[in-house]
């Protein structure tokens, strides 16, 4: 199922500037009057405010107020450092590996409640106010490096690239950095506006109107290991994939709907690996490379004092 709000918080950072300084990307921006945190019962998602649960480290905003829910220190680094790292919403393209730091890192769970004073937006107090906090309670040092590592070289495949080109004025740009809104009835499409699923054993792609560049990026948050386009090919194309999820889409390996293993081979789905499908279908190919890949490395982190 494609979902226009998973397109919006989906794993890879861009407009972020990398630095191999300490972060520090607080400044001037205000802080939260008060927050309490407190270790969860080890369970996961909890219950919020408004009914509902919410998965481990998502958030309830409203009006000067955020809830995170139960959620490691990881997924507080990805919502404050990535998502929301400059004060917006950010494209969910693949993300920074975040390396260094303890084992609780990942296993620790925390609940926190924050109240800001004034009317800090939502992607303010989801990211620097957030960073604040986590500097100042967890006593996190954290800073972005750039350095070569594995990816995937997406390149045209011998038989040729197998793509129309679509109008540019056929869609309008999305704007990541404002809330998705209902489409009017005399607005043109949202260039874009698609994503990755599962139908059965098999998974698809069907993302309308962007980039290879664009599409090589949201490729590589489902894949093992970054994507770059090396195509050379500029403009807009609709981009409509099927392929049976293996070992190399660990994105794309959640539970079948029917019960299945997931696990289970790809030879047994039926399907094509997404490196066979990419070339029979689009003309394109993916090739192991090196490349440069953007790291969120922790230098120090305590566990927090509850109050």
């Amino acid at each position: 199922m494609i979902l226009r709000i998973a397109l919006r918080f989906s794993l890879a950072v861009a407009g972020i500037a990398s630095t191999s300084q300490a972060q520090s990307a607080t400044g001037a921006a205000p802080k939260f009057e008060v927050a309490s945190i407190r270790p969860c019962d080890g369970k996961g998602g909890a219950g919020l405010k408004g009914g509902g649960t919410r998965g481990p480290g998502e958030g309830s905003v409203s009006p000067g107020r955020v809830t995170f829910a139960c959620g490691s220190l990881v997924n507080f680094i990805q919502r404050a450092y990535i998502l929301f790292a400059n004060g917006r919403s950010n494209p969910p393209w693949f993300p920074p590996k975040i390396e260094g730091g303890p084992a609780w890192k990942d296993s620790d769970r925390y609940r926190i409640n924050a109240k800001a004073e004034g009317n800090a937006s939502p992607e303010m107090m989801q990211g620097p106010m957030f960073q604040a906090l986590l500097e100042d309670r967890f006593k996190l040092k954290i800073h972005r490096e750039t350095r070569a590592a594995s990816v995937y070289a997406l390149t045209v495949a011998k038989g040729g690239f197998k793509l129309r080109r679509v109008d540019a004025g056929s869609c309008t740009p999305m704007d990541y950095s404002q809330p998705a809104a209902p489409r009017q009835p005399d607005e043109k499409p949202v260039c874009g506006v698609g994503g990755f699923g599962r139908r059965g054993s098999l998974a698809f792609a069907d993302i309308p109107a962007v980039s290879l560049d664009e599409f090589a990026k949201r490729l590589g948050g489902r894949l093992d290991r970054p994507v770059i386009d090396r195509t050379g090919i500029t403009g807009l194309f609709d981009f409509h994939l099927e392929f049976a999820p293996d070992e190399a889409t660990p994105g794309l390996r959640g539970p079948l709907p029917d019960g299945g293993d997931p696990n289970r081979p790809s030879d047994q789905t039926g399907g094509q690996s997404i490196f066979t499908a990419l070339q029979q279908q689009l003309g394109l190919k993916l090739e192991a490379a090196k490349g440069p890949v953007e790291f969120l490395v922790i230098d120090h982190v305590e566990r927090p004092t509850e109050n």
